[in-house]
């Protein structure tokens, strides 16, 4: 369903249905593009020169990039011309407490960053709208998807039949093991108990909250990779607190087709 592509010699992960839609930019990074985000503990000219290096790639200057303040909650917003450059070579303009963003304006990138965490990328062909969200286990609980789909019908009277997901590469069921504090709050569905402990598939608990919403089942692509397992990704629960992040982008190309 996702599939690896080079962009110069750097791996590239992209849907597979999506690549037919030449108005859409979309992807996620692996640790070949360096760490994208502003908030680990890295140079910020460092990152700004990784993002400007794939912007290039995307045909996205790193001006018309908007990033949020990500704070494992599910405020979703609504990017439009006047939020373009927000978050995009200073921490301090992302936008505040966003862990979510939806757009219909041709020329920007949302941009979310991740180590282990689910990216979920949204898209509505017929109406060229674009979303991104950041569904770590308390955004997951907290039905971060749902708040997307739920915002895009308000603002947008888009209905659930209209959209496509994408659920991209994220620490898997085979690592996730949680303390039952955090494993009560899932549904049993996504539970798995093994000899040494309880262990969550993130990926599955936002496909059945997706599903739920009346997204087409055939229309969410999952990319079954574990962050944690695959030495191509950062992984925070591999690498601890030094861990980079990858970066989740989708956008509307300028010039249309």
């Amino acid at each position: 369903m996702w599939h690896v592509t080079r962009l110069g010699e750097s791996a590239f992960w992209q849907v597979d249905a999506w690549k037919e839609y030449e108005w859409l930019c979309h992807g996620f990074t692996t640790r070949d593009w360096g760490n994208l985000a502003l908030h680990v503990d890295d140079e910020p000219e460092l990152v700004v020169e990784n993002r400007k290096e794939l912007g290039l790639m995307l045909g996205f200057s790193v001006e018309n990039w908007v990033t949020g303040n990500q704070v494992h909650q599910t405020r979703i917003a609504w990017v439009q011309a006047e939020h373009r450059g927000r978050g995009a070579l200073e921490m301090s303009d992302a936008l505040p407490d966003t862990d979510g963003m939806i757009t219909d304006v041709p020329g920007i990138l949302l941009a979310t960053f991740y180590a282990d965490c689910i990216p979920l990328l949204f898209v509505v062909p017929e109406r060229k709208i674009v979303a991104t969200a950041h569904a770590g286990w308390r955004g997951t609980c907290a039905e971060i998807a749902v708040q997307v789909i739920e915002k895009l019908a308000a603002d947008f009277q888009v209905e659930p039949r209209q959209i496509q997901a994408a659920i991209g590469p994220g620490i898997g069921s085979c690592c996730y093991q949680v303390g039952e504090n955090v494993a009560s709050q899932f549904p049993e569905d996504v539970r798995i108990e093994r000899e040494d402990g309880v262990y969550i598939d993130l990926a599955a608990a936002n496909e059945l909250q997706l599903q739920e919403c009346g997204i087409d089942k055939n229309k969410i692509y999952t990319a079954e990779v574990c962050t944690n397992c695959n030495q191509q990704f950062y992984s925070y629960r591999r690498e601890g607190i030094k861990a980079g992040r990858m970066a989740a982008v989708i956008g509307i190309n300028r010039m249309q087709k």
